[in-house]
């Protein structure tokens, strides 16, 4: 069988692309439609990609857990937000464990990075829930700081 040169030209792109980054079918399909490839050569490449182990969207959905968890430092409703961003189904990030990161830590972290530049409580309490963190988890990571200093 022989495959014609715009599915080889779309395959080809599409591997490279996940060799610089990793990314989502949705976006792998956005990115390889911005470069004007037809929709049967986008529905190759991607199928080849995922065949060949480039796209993997379980394994980066797990990398990108813990990559915006522990070094963005948002919290879980902040987490979930940007994973829906890069395109993620919604029934893959609802079967996410997050049991085994630690939000409380994570938000004693991002408070003791911008806590100077709020004058009240409150307002570093509100900025705190914009990051995505629970009541409870600020409230944990109040604790520890304290725990900390003492």
């Amino acid at each position: 069988m022989d495959i014609p040169v715009n599915y080889k030209k779309a395959a080809r792109s599409a591997l490279n692309m996940l060799d610089y980054a990793d990314c989502t079918e949705k976006k792998l399909r956005e990115k390889l439609a911005r470069k004007g490839h037809e929709e049967e050569a986008i529905d190759f490449a991607v199928s080849y990609a995922k065949k060949v182990g480039y796209l993997n969207e379980a394994r980066y959905l797990e990398n990108a857990v813990y990559a915006i968890a522990n070094s963005k430092l948002y919290g879980k409703r902040r987490l979930v937000t940007e994973l829906y961003t890069k395109g993620f189904k919604r029934e893959d990030i609802a079967s996410i464990d997050f049991s085994e990161i630690d939000f409380a830590a994570n938000c004693a972290k991002r408070i003791l990075k911008i806590k100077n530049r709020y004058s009240d409580e409150r307002k570093l309490y509100a900025a705190l829930m914009r990051y995505g963190f629970s009541p409870s988890d600020i409230k944990d990571a109040f604790r520890i700081i304290e725990d900390e200093n003492e």
